[in-house]
């Protein structure tokens, strides 16, 4: 269970005026190394590794012959934990050896911590380095002066510095250079000079700068009417142009996700038997790309999977159906038009529904359909008439009770898509959740005054947003229907207004924007209400 222990070194360990060219450490047991290229760090770099090798109980390291040592500077070579004993493999534990140059050894040191800008998590292996030159332009160029690596919780120290201010750069090395390569990589940076001798603690963001153009990653088109096209980034600028001089009774329909990253074009009536897309960005043309079209008596006659409206996601067979989700159906193809249909049921148990009710499009979605009733008692008073009230019918949705069976039945020949294409009958049995199961929560978020707005986040333990608000003060916020577990609570500081969470610039000296964490999980109970009193400070 003991690791080995180095025994002699030779030059000794700290020398000083060090002029060799190999050093062997020697141990008190037969050793091997392992992981050796992950483990092992020389700060400074050197243009070319060292060689390094085990004889018996020996550690030798070689310098390539190519690399001349800096004149007065400390080097440190630390191997992590690759040097084990041969038999049991216990690993000596963050083992250096350390050398100058020069007439003393450096001894300031820097220690922090990296973090994703986005979320905050750490990772172990991202290079934390420092720059005397303090151009920008040097993480492109050079390499560091000294560096180190995080550890799995983030942290890091740099140690045998010398005296002076530094430029510091943190680095997801993807390709073990040692220099910043640009979008492909993510880069963090301190905002002021690092200073060794104030022993402070400094904090690095890191983020991935997003990409500087534009371009269309993939494309394909394996259903009739559909072509869908991949970016490697999103934009509200990209369209799509259609080439053909003869689009008369053709239907072009646009369905961006919801990032704006890939766009699915789809055409109706479209008689040609090829298809070129001209495909832009705002006013650059990006690519120009081709199809062979499917055509449609092939799809319909397609013996794996026939073309018809189908539903392909919906609430059947749910057995714990939420109180408040929206009832509604998800189709194959854009529906185009529904035919009322007296003949439509649906049912609470056994009893009909006895209000009205008619299918209703989801407003952002092609291929959405809500489900709810026409409100016919709604009056609004006329703007032009003070006085006189005007009967405005509404759609609500339903307000479905607890613990109750609900079946709809929707007959053939109701919906129809964008090809002529109709539905078959529809059948859908679900079961909503008693009220008890959910708990609420009450959440003041305490802010201070901003011209920015605060995007709040509830998330499930694994990061995924389960409600989002935008804030612009001090406001209560109501989570109503919330499932029993465990919470997490974000704030993006959306400091240009656009919706969502910006990445920085390292060249422009921008970090990403501010992200706030609450430092507690959130426990969320059957049957409970919670409240909440989050003060959150400014950026």
């Amino acid at each position: 269970i003991t690791p080995p222990r180095a025994v002699k070194y030779a030059p000794d360990s700290a020398q000083l005026n060090f002029k060799s060219r190999s050093i062997e450490i020697t141990f008190d047991e037969f050793v091997h190394l392992q992981d050796l290229n992950n483990q092992l760090i020389v700060s400074p770099p050197l243009q070319n590794a060292p060689d390094v090798n085990v004889k018996n109980k020996k550690v030798i390291i070689d310098f390539n012959k190519k690399d001349s040592l800096k004149p007065n500077t400390t080097y440190c070579i630390s191997f992590g934990n690759a040097i084990q004993d041969l038999n049991e493999n216990n690993p000596i534990e963050n083992f250096r050896y350390i050398f100058s140059t020069g007439t003393y050894i450096d001894s300031l040191s820097v220690k922090g911590k990296v973090e994703n800008a986005f979320d905050h998590k750490t990772e172990k292996g991202i290079l934390v380095m420092l720059y005397s030159d303090l151009r920008d332009s040097v993480v492109y160029k050079k390499l560091p002066e000294y560096f180190a690596k995080t550890k799995e919780d983030g942290t890091f120290q740099i140690s045998n510095i010398r005296k002076g201010k530094y430029k510091i750069i943190a680095l997801k090395d993807g390709n073990a250079n040692y220099k910043y390569d640009g979008e492909t990589e993510s880069i963090g940076f301190s905002d002021t000079l690092v200073d060794p001798s104030e022993k402070k603690s400094i904090a690095i963001e890191l983020f991935q700068e997003p990409p500087k153009k534009v371009f269309l990653k993939k494309h394909f088109h394996n259903s009739y009417g559909k072509i869908v096209l991949i970016f490697n980034q999103g934009s509200d600028s990209i369209k799509v142009t259609n080439l053909s001089k003869d689009l008369k009774g053709a239907q072009e329909l646009f369905d961006y996700s919801k990032n704006r990253d890939t766009l699915t074009y789809w055409i109706a009536n479209y008689q040609k038997d090829s298809i070129k897309l001209q495909v832009s960005n705002g006013n650059k043309i990006l690519d120009t790309v081709a199809f062979k079209m499917i055509k449609k008596d092939d799809a319909l006659n397609s013996k794996r999977t026939p073309l018809k409206l189908l539903v392909v996601s919906s609430s059947k067979g749910n057995m714990n159906f939420d109180l408040n989700a929206d009832l509604g159906l998800i189709f194959s193809q854009p529906v185009s038009s529904i035919q009322e249909n007296q003949k439509f049921q649906f049912k609470e148990d056994s009893i009909p529904f006895k209000k009205k009710w008619i299918p209703h499009f989801y407003k952002t979605k092609l291929y959405q359909i809500q489900f709810g009733y026409i409100d016919s008692t709604r009056k609004y008073e006329d703007t032009n008439n003070p006085g006189t009230f005007i009967g405005v019918p509404e759609f609500k949705k339903f307000q479905l009770k607890e613990n109750t069976n609900y079946h709809l039945f929707i007959p053939p020949g109701i919906f129809t898509d964008i090809f002529g294409l109709t539905n078959d009958t529809i059948k859908i049995d679900f079961k909503t959740r008693e009220e008890k199961f959910y708990g609420t929560m009450k959440l003041k978020v305490n802010i201070p005054e901003t011209k920015e707005t605060y995007i709040v986040q509830l998330l499930d333990e694994k990061e995924n947003v389960v409600r989002e608000n935008n804030i612009k003060k001090t406001e209560t916020i109501s989570y109503d229907y919330l499932y029993p577990q465990k919470y997490k609570l974000k704030i993006i500081v959306d400091e240009n207004n656009n919706g969502k969470w910006d990445s920085g610039n390292y060249l422009k000296k921008t970090q990403g924007e501010k992200v706030i964490y609450n430092s507690e999980l959130i426990t969320v109970r059957s049957n409970w209400d919670l409240d909440l009193d989050w003060i959150v400070g400014g950026k």
